[in-house]
């Protein structure tokens, strides 16, 4: 091969080899980048609260209710508690919605005549009979000067499962209710339904 030709192959190669080298080793790499580093992270499951007759609250990743009593699970691992065992059942707060002791009211008409209905209702959910604290008036809303004659009190905690069930269907019957979830001194003692309008306080005024 004559000089000159060979001289113009080598300067090619040579070029070539120039321009690969100054190629960044990274280059192919930002093709392929992970984009799940960006996804937005799983929101946060909340856990069910268990509270046995005992007192002792259980907190535990998610309930469910059998005519015996109820399952609930930990991770990978499902306990039965028999339904005689538990006081209630507190199910997480939606977001938003006030955690307070505060009533939540919903009006309608309504009448004690009424109240077979909500008590049958119970029943065949739950085979058992309703748990009132007060049907009418009471010695407690006489000394705080409510009338509470056309009202009644059920035993629940508006969060529990019967709680939540019981609203549920108030609602879908339009039947006026309030809810409580803690004590308001001189309204409620503690946790429960108040079903009817809201007492007015000029009993024995």
């Amino acid at each position: 091969m004559p000089l000159r030709p060979l001289f113009f192959v080598l300067i090619l190669m040579t070029s070539a080899t120039c321009v690969h080298a100054q190629t960044p080793p990274d280059a192919k790499k930002s093709d392929s980048v992970d984009t799940k580093t960006t996804d937005a992270p799983d929101e946060e499951k909340l856990p069910v609260t268990i509270v046995l007759v005992s007192g002792n609250p259980l907190l535990v990743d998610e309930v469910s209710e059998s005519s015996d009593g109820y399952w609930y699970k930990r991770g990978n691992i499902s306990t039965f508690l028999d339904r005689s065992r538990v006081a209630r059942i507190e199910q997480p707060k939606p977001p938003g919605e006030p955690a307070g002791s505060e009533p939540a009211e919903a009006k309608g008409k309504w009448s004690l005549a009424h109240a077979a209905k909500v008590k049958e209702f119970f029943f065949n959910k739950f085979n058992k009979p309703l748990p009132l604290s007060a049907f009418g008036q009471s010695d407690l809303h006489t000394r705080w000067g409510l009338d509470h004659r056309n009202g009644m009190d059920v035993n629940l905690h508006p969060d529990g499962v019967e709680g939540r069930a019981l609203v549920a269907f108030l609602r879908t019957e339009s039947i006026p209710f309030l809810v409580f979830r803690g004590p308001i001194p001189g309204v409620s003692t503690g946790p429960h339904i108040h079903v009817g309008n809201r007492s007015p306080r000029s009993y024995g005024r």
